[in-house]
């Protein structure tokens, strides 16, 4: 038999983690549609890329080369890097489903270093306009789910155990 008094603090942490738990997914499926489409596009994205890459106009063939393959393989790297971020980001939801602390510490601090990498990512000028704005979208989420994540019934859910 379940304790009435732990069902009705998980019911009340879902409820105030739904949020949270659903710009996590939106975030989520932002990246994968912006993987699929750096898949599907490869060819454009990669003369973009290399268009704006240092050394791309070198008169040494082989340091052109050297800079197209870097570039495509950092591209083809994208889905992989997609899936492991869709791993990991499913196993944060359900820890945060379970009220885990350390899965409720990972979602902040992972929404302000992918919040950092974005705009890096954005400011370096070396993706189509298209992708910066997918990856200015996915900024506004994260920013929202670290808000979200730090308001004070959210942290109430999460706070250390006694003498922690």
């Amino acid at each position: 038999m379940t304790n009435p008094i732990d069902d009705t603090i998980a019911v009340e942490r879902e409820r105030v983690m739904r949020p949270v738990i659903r710009l996590v997914a939106i975030y989520l499926g932002l990246s994968i549609l912006i993987a699929v489409l750096v898949a599907v596009f490869h060819h454009s994205v990669l003369n973009y890329q290399f268009a704006h890459a240092p050394n791309h106009d070198s008169p040494d063939p082989a340091v052109r080369d050297q800079v197209r393959t870097s570039l495509s393989w950092a591209l083809w790297s994208r889905p992989i890097t997609a899936l492991i971020i869709l791993l990991v980001y499913l196993r944060i939801i359900r820890g945060l489903r379970h009220g885990k602390r350390s899965s409720y510490r990972r979602i902040r601090v992972v929404a302000i270093v992918v919040t950092v990498l974005n705009v890096y990512y954005i400011a370096s000028g070396q993706n189509p306009v298209w992708m910066s704005i997918g990856q200015g979208l996915q900024i506004v989420v994260l920013i929202t789910t670290f808000v979200l994540a730090n308001r004070p019934d959210v942290k109430a859910h999460f706070r250390p155990a006694q003498g922690d």
